[in-house]
């Protein structure tokens, strides 16, 4: 029984004996006799209600750049020139100095006239005592293009049992479907330079069509309890939890969303619960404030009224990771050209838990809270990790053969064995260019040469006997680059592992609604501050590099709401300003140390932190038939989100809701130094009709 059958048996075990006590206390009830069960469940209720919507997202904006199919180097030719590994890579293979550096390593044989490879080099015309090799490369993977980026088919179920004034289990079951009719990309169809296709990473993830739904880790596929998925539908419980109350005491026992805090895009203090970027990345509705992303987990939430005025909410639960998109997905972010092992399972966190405790009170007209929290952050880290794919270098190339006689197999291990020991893999659909790799580093927020060069020293010996040497600069980079995805018969797929580290959050809070005339726009304004703090957060370095980033960090918000009527024939105007400053990482929970790189330069990083502004209106009409709403998302580096919408009842238990997304990450200076260019390619304009029962 592995990890996740267990968590699950115990919340099943438990629904179970719930129900057979019901069912004893049925059969006492019959017989007219009295005992525990027909105490304990005298007052028993059932309800059930639920929806089902489909939901439909029409693109209106570019291809996702993090896919195979929407790569901006698909079909573009790009120059690539090889450098020399003994003069640090400069821009051309002289032949007297590799003659010379084989000879001190007892090696210069191997270029003698006579040999193979001393053939191969005379053979090559010579320009000014040097030999040239350089070749073009357009990326070799057609691009997409998709009319939807969604359509999904979302149904839900909610029971509610009341066993007695005290006792309740709650259970909502979630389930959608996605027909994956979509353009997209095949990996079962990209062929390297051998004939042979993707070797390294999950074969359900990385060499057929896309997944949309299954989330696998390393020695797990099904690592959430409780949750059932398919390459297109998805059956879970985001809640299934028992309900005690009895006085000032409230106890949750069992599947559960934990909620904390309520800014519309911002997180505060709301640091219980991952987010789940599987179903439409964060672009649902704004307002709807990560109601359908916050990823459930078994645990125990206890809270205790203290007084009318004050709170206390605490919780343990089993951890849970954040968890995004599946390569070539419709919101995948993490470029396809990399592989990723999550180490999940494999690393022993899926038996981790974490835990917190909350206060929170009013005095007047102001209100207090603070909160403690020991977390695994389910955002997790990356680093550079071995491919553990044994494939040769392809003999097809003068680069690839000279590599191969020089790590045959016979003195020594050969290419193949000793790439496995790097973070790579000759394979198709990896980075075909130093510009595709600077490119793709920044749009990533990672640095360039730092990566290629952690990549390298990390990884010694097998980098340095393939003749890889850390490059001093950007040139030296793209050379050295170059002369490997040459060497590789086209490109390399990166691998790149990803862990969970623990961390304190602390937090605190404080509000206040402020009097004035009635009716004005200063009366019952409610002004709200919060600010958490976790000291030495583990951040993934810029380089990738197993050597993590580690932070002492900040975050604080400013939130403005009111309720204000205009005018006597319609209902009030909900309206919020928020500003959020993070002292070291962005809205999306990178350092800010990865920004700044591009095309022809690696990751500068910013100071100065990053900071956010949020607007959010919502109005609803007379008899409640039509609600209109916008909320904006500004970065003032250059990135903004706007997002109009409607929804309509035209009868009770139907309802249309629309609304517009529009990204814009390129409003001013490099796209790479706000958070939004990540996801600007995702305009749309997005549909769900719902029938409630």
């Amino acid at each position: 029984m592995n990890r996740k059958t267990r968590w699950a048996a115990v919340a099943l075990l438990g629904s179970g004996l719930v129900q057979a006590g019901v069912a004893s206390a049925q059969d006492e009830g019959e017989g007219g006799d009295t005992g525990f069960f027909s105490s304990l469940f005298s007052g028993m209720d059932f309800s059930l209600g639920g929806f089902i919507r489909p939901e439909i997202a029409v693109a209106t904006g570019d291809e996702n750049p993090f896919n195979q199919g929407g790569n901006v180097y698909n079909g573009v030719t790009v120059a690539r020139q090889a450098g020399d590994p003994f003069t640090a890579y400069g821009p051309v293979l002289s032949v007297p100095v590799l003659s010379g550096a084989l000879n001190a390593i007892g090696l210069g044989s191997v270029t003698q006239p006579g040999t193979l490879l001393g053939d191969l080099l005379g053979a090559v015309p010579v320009v000014n005592g040097q030999l040239p090799i350089a070749d073009q490369v357009a990326r070799p993977v057609h691009s997409t293009d998709n009319t939807f980026n969604m359509m999904v088919l979302r149904g839900e179920l909610e029971a509610g049992i009341r066993f007695s004034s005290d006792l309740s289990l709650v259970a909502r079951v979630r389930a959608m479907y996605d027909p994956g009719v979509y353009d997209d990309i095949n990996a079962e169809h990209l062929v390297g330079a051998d004939g042979m296709g993707i070797v390294g990473g999950d074969p359900a993830l990385y060499h057929h069509q896309p997944n949309f739904y299954e989330y696998r880790v390393e020695g797990d596929s099904t690592p959430n309890p409780l949750e059932w998925d398919g390459k297109n539908y998805q059956v879970y419980f985001p809640a299934l939890f028992f309900e005690y109350n009895r006085g000032p005491l409230n106890l949750r026992l069992g599947n559960q969303q934990i909620a904390w805090g309520q800014a519309i895009f911002f997180r505060v203090l709301d640091v219980v619960d991952g987010l789940d970027l599987r179903r439409h990345s964060v672009l649902d509705n704004a307002q709807e404030e990560f109601s359908d992303k916050r990823v459930p987990s078994l645990g125990l939430r206890v809270g205790y009224q203290i007084s009318d005025e004050w709170i206390a909410d605490a919780y343990v639960q089993k951890f849970q990771p954040s968890i995004y998109g599946n390569p070539n997905t419709p919101y995948n972010v993490i470029p396809t050209q990399f592989t990723v092992h999550d180490l999940y399972a494999k690393g022993g966190y899926d038996d981790k838990i974490s835990y917190g405790l909350r206060l929170k009170g009013n005095y007047g007209q102001w209100g207090f809270q603070a909160m403690a929290v020991r977390r695994y952050n389910p955002d997790g880290v990356f680093r550079w990790t071995a491919s553990n794919v044994d494939r040769d270098l392809p003999n097809n190339n003068i680069l690839g053969i000279t590599e191969n006689l020089l790590n045959n197999g016979v003195t020594g291990p050969s290419t193949g064995e000793l790439l496995a020991q790097t973070p790579f893999e000759a394979s198709p659909g990896g980075v075909y260019s130093a510009n595709e790799w600077f490119h793709y580093a920044g749009m990533a927020r990672l640095d360039a040469v730092d990566g290629l060069n952690a990549a390298i020293t990390e990884f010694a010996p097998a980098t340095s006997r393939l003749l890889a040497a850390p490059a001093a600069d950007t040139q030296a980079a793209y050379n050295e680059l170059n002369t490997f995805f040459m060497a590789a018969g086209g490109a390399l797929r990166g691998h790149i592992a990803r862990e969970y580290f623990a961390e304190n959050v602390f937090g605190a809070g404080v509000s206040y609604v402020t009097e004035g005339t009635p009716g004005s726009f200063l009366d019952q304004l409610i002004i709200n501050l919060e600010a958490s703090y976790t000291p030495n957060r583990v951040y993934t370095a810029p380089s990738l590099s197993r050597d993590y980033l580690r932070e002492d960090s900040a975050i604080g918000a400013l939130v403005l709401e009111k309720y204000h009527r205009f005018t006597q024939a319609f209902p009030a105007t909900y309206m919020v300003l928020q500003y959020m400053h993070r002292t070291k990482d962005d809205l999306f929970g990178r350092a800010l140390k990865g920004y700044g790189g591009n095309v022809n330069a690696p990751a500068g990083g910013i100071s100065g932190g990053a900071n956010y502004v949020v607007f959010a209106l919502q109005q609803p009409f007379p008899q409640d038939i039509y609600r209109v709403s916008l909320a904006t998302l500004y970065d003032p580096r250059g990135g903004i989100l706007v997002q109009p919408g409607i929804k309509w009842k035209p009868r009770g238990s139907i309802t249309v809701d629309a609304f517009y997304s529009y990204i814009n990450g390129h409003l001013g200076g490099n796209p790479n130094n706000n958070a939004l260019s990540t996801a600007d390619f995702a305009d749309e304009f997005t549909l769900r009709v719902g029938y409630q029962f």
